[in-house]
């Protein structure tokens, strides 16, 4: 089929131990994940093989042995900078974001890092920032208190403003290395950027140059006001859950975030929207459902009935958890989510007569990304449906075990996205930004034509 004329975007997000909480007790599957490099090497090359955009790495500044039989990726987690370097160094073409947490974090030190991963890599870096969601954070950094909401956002914006600054306080050939007159640098093209804001009091330069990029590619997450106006002024990607939502909800998600921009002067196209979705697959239809429902067994997890009862809107406590749904409620009663809960639950498991256990079971991981079960031509018809209805520009793939969910995928799903012209079949460019079909950016002062004394950056841009 002829190629869309607007192309599907695919990331891939490293779980060392898959998306599911259970997948690390299949036969065979590696437990030692997060600190395997022949695993971690071995899936960047995957994907890179499947042309997927970016390889993204998440992060955590806490360990959570609690959140073991729920989450067990937050309990072990490799540093994010460091693996994005050693990622750059075993692959060609393939985009690298990797995550900081800025509220415990500075800016001079994460721009220089990123710069240089940046050159390492050719141009393939991407930054996600994030303000954390765990308190426990703050006492791992001398801190008395995890900040709220505003002052993280207030704090990541100036984040933000001052990396972009450093990023440009070598304007593109400032490197001059004149061998007849001795020159190394054009000092007239080095700027301190001296900010001076609420949080940060940075001079500036940095002392890595321009990064290949002009501006690493900015991404960030959440449903907040406050992470919203933060993505409308400065990201290039949009990372969103729009599981809890449905299609109807994420389209009405795409096009609030999309209608932002052109108060910050940016159009639509300048900014991505990726939602994460897991996928479960496998060459027909009822290997995927297997597939789903022995992991599923694999996962520890209590019914809560009080809190079923509450997310559908019907009454269940008393009844027994393998009690299948209809024997115990009229699934016509239930709330407009519960409605939307109770159709997604029948579909993953791929019948009509669920338990409330298995009702409970998508529940539950429906709070993380949406999910979607199916031989690749299901597979490809789900998100083909999303990115042509508006809801996506593409995915953040999560495969629900490793690393056979991630080759999965990349062997059989993505040949259909390809054949439906959907999704390329070879990368067009070098950079991150190439595979975005992002521009690069001007200098801000180099277009401004500010000298290299320029005057103090007072409150950010």
């Amino acid at each position: 089929m002829p190629a869309s004329p607007r192309p599907m975007h695919l990331g891939f997000t490293i779980w060392p131990t898959g998306f599911h909480p259970g997948a690390w007790r299949l036969p065979g599957a590696p437990t030692n994940g997060n600190s395997s490099p022949a695993l971690l090497q071995s899936a960047a090359r995957t994907a890179e093989r499947g042309k997927f955009d970016f390889f993204f790495i998440g992060d955590r500044v806490v360990g959570l042995p609690a959140s073991q039989f729920a989450a067990p990726n937050e309990v072990l987690r490799p540093e994010a900078l460091t693996l994005a370097a050693h990622i750059a160094a075993v692959t060609e073409r393939i985009g690298l974001i990797t995550t900081v947490n800025s509220t415990y974090a500075e800016p001079f030190n994460v721009a220089r890092s990123l710069a240089t991963i940046d050159h390492l890599s050719n141009g393939r870096t991407g930054l996600n920032i994030v303000t954390g969601k765990n308190a426990e954070a703050a006492r791992n950094f001398s801190r008395n208190e995890h900040w709220e909401n505003d002052r993280r956002y207030d704090w990541a914006t100036e984040f933000v403003q001052v990396l972009r600054l450093l990023w440009d306080s070598w304007e593109d050939g400032a490197r001059i290395a004149d061998r007849e007159t001795g020159r190394f640098v054009d000092e007239a093209r080095v700027h301190r950027i001296d900010f001076r804001g609420e949080f940060f009091s940075v001079d500036g330069p940095l002392n890595v140059e321009r990064p290949v990029q002009g501006q690493i590619p900015l991404v960030n997450a959440g449903s907040s006001e406050r992470s919203r106006q933060l993505g409308a002024r400065y990201s290039d990607v949009r990372f969103t859950n729009s599981s809890v939502l449905g299609l109807a909800g994420a389209r009405a998600y795409y096009d609030d975030l999309k209608r932002r921009l052109p108060a910050h002067g940016r159009a639509p196209r300048e900014q991505l929207v990726i939602p994460g979705v897991a996928v479960y697959t496998a060459p027909t239809s009822r290997e995927a459902q297997e597939l789903y429902s022995r992991l599923q067994a694999l996962g520890r997890q209590d019914v809560d009935l009080a809190g079923l009862s509450a997310a559908l809107g019907l009454a269940l406590t008393g009844h027994h958890p393998d009690a299948v749904l209809d024997d115990v409620a009229d699934a016509a009663d239930a709330s407009a989510e519960g409605a939307l809960i109770i159709g997604e639950a029948r579909e993953l498991h791929g019948k009509s007569a669920v338990t409330l256990r298995e009702v409970n079971s998508s529940y539950l991981r429906r709070g993380w990304f949406k999910e979607v079960v199916g031989s690749p031509a299901q597979v490809a018809d789900v998100l083909q449906e999303w990115f042509e209805q508006g809801a996506a520009d593409g995915f953040m793939i999560f495969p629900p075990h490793m690393p056979d969910g991630l080759e999965a995928f990349v062997d059989l799903v993505v040949p259909e996205l390809q054949r439906r012209g959907l999704f390329r079949t070879e990368y067009a460019g070098r950079t991150l930004r190439d595979h975005l079909g992002l521009a690069r950016p001007g200098n801000q002062f180099a277009d401004a034509g500010i000298p290299s004394d320029t005057a103090a950056v007072v409150g950010g841009e």
